[in-house]
Order: structure tokens, then C-alpha cells, then sequence
């Protein structure tokens, strides 16, 4: 899903602020996860290996997106932060994040941080 300049600016023509980044994150993971069902539904029916394979490297393209972007909401939802910490379903090691707060605080992005500033 693709938004053009003007659309991260309000009527004042300022930035996006972070909540509304946040908000665009979470509208992009779902267009990933509904391409990776869409290519694995078309993979499942297609008998051509050229366009099987092909499909199969553009589905494993979109996975790498998802973690990319769970990732980043990890970082700079702290809300989210937490709750992949407090994961109980998987052993510590394994989770997004690891709950470790001090180094879960240190990978805090910031709008500032994210575009390369402190």
C-alpha cells in the first residue's frame, strides 16, 4: 500500500505525527499478509515450476516485509513492545522482543531517529 507525500501531511502541510505512522504500519502488515495468502492460494493452484517458483520467491519477499514491519512496530509502539515481551506462547529467546526493557529502550525509535536523527 502506497501513500504519496502529500498524504503524510496535514491541512498545515506538517508530518505525519507518530500515532498516524503507526496506524499506516499496521494498514501496510495487513496488505502483507493478504498478498502472502493471495500468492500461496495461487501457488496451490498453478502447475507451471517457472511461475510456482517465481510466486513462491514473491510470497517469501512479503514474509520478509511482515517481520520488517513487526519489527519496527516493536520498536515504536511501546504498547505493542510490550506485548510481544509478555508473549507467553514462545520461549523469551524466541519472541519479536525479548523483554529486556533497558535494551528494549535503547531500540526506542523516535519519528526523529527513524529519518536519521536524534
Amino acid at each position: 500500500m502506497a501513500y504519496s507525500k502529500t498524504e503524510n501531511k496535514d491541512e498545515s502541510g506538517k508530518d505525519a505525527g507518530l500515532e498516524q505512522v503507526i496506524i499506516w504500519l499496521r494498514e501496510d502488515l495487513i496488505g502483507e499478509l493478504e498478498a502472502i495468502n493471495q500468492y500461496q492460494a495461487h501457488i496451490d493452484r498453478i502447475d507451471n515450476e517457472e511461475v510456482r517458483e517465481l510466486l513462491e520467491h514473491i510470497r517469501d519477499d512479503e514474509k520478509e516485509h511482515v517481520a520488517e514491519i513487526t519489527h519496527l512496530l516493536a520498536r515504536i509502539d511501546v504498547i505493542q513492545r510490550e506485548k510481544f515481551a509478555e508473549d507467553h506462547t514462545m520461549a523469551q529467546e524466541d519472541r519479536v522482543v525479548s523483554g529486556s526493557s533497558s535494551d528494549a529502550d535503547e531500540k526506542v525509535a523516535t519519528i526523529g531517529n527513524l529519518f536519521g536523527k536524534k
